[in-house]
């Protein structure tokens, strides 16, 4: 029986993974997910709660589970609606990102709560967002995202 080198195995072993990878990776850029628009209300001294605001599109169902940024002690996922005049905000668990649909999150509707900010936040400072998401197939992803603080044009 013949031997093998190791160079032949090397060869081959690197031969496969790039045929695996090309048939993996035009996966990996399918399932993707975008965020933008995001910006910050500005703060004045002594307030410790704002709110943050971005457009999310995902091209496959998947959902926003978590939010964390180092500007602020806690995030949370909120929905505001208002009912016989009365505003009501609520903490959600998750958001649903529908494939292929843009999820506004915008002042009166939902938005990121950031609570127990660290420092004021003055206009034109940026606020660094992770964003964590839970696909359909239970994987789960993040993503970072850096918002303006100011109010949109």
């Amino acid at each position: 029986m013949k031997s093998v080198s190791k160079n032949s195995v090397f060869y081959l072993q690197t031969c496969l993974l790039g045929a695996l990878l090309c048939f993996t990776l035009p996966s990996f850029a399918k399932d993707s997910i975008t965020a933008s628009q995001a910006w910050v209300r500005p703060t004045v001294p002594g307030q410790e709660v704002t709110g943050a605001f971005l457009t999310l599109q995902s091209t496959r169902h998947a959902r926003l589970i978590k939010v964390e940024s180092a500007a602020a002690e806690s995030a949370e996922i909120h929905s505001m609606s208002m009912h016989d005049g009365v505003m009501h905000m609520q903490e959600l668990k998750e958001l649903l990102l529908p494939a292929g649909k843009p999820v506004k999150l915008a002042p009166g509707g939902f938005h990121i709560m950031l609570i127990n900010v660290k420092k004021q936040l003055r206009e034109g400072d940026t606020v660094a967002l992770t964003l964590t998401i839970r696909n359909d197939d239970k994987t789960i992803r993040t993503t970072h995202v850096k918002a303006v603080v100011g109010t949109p044009k």
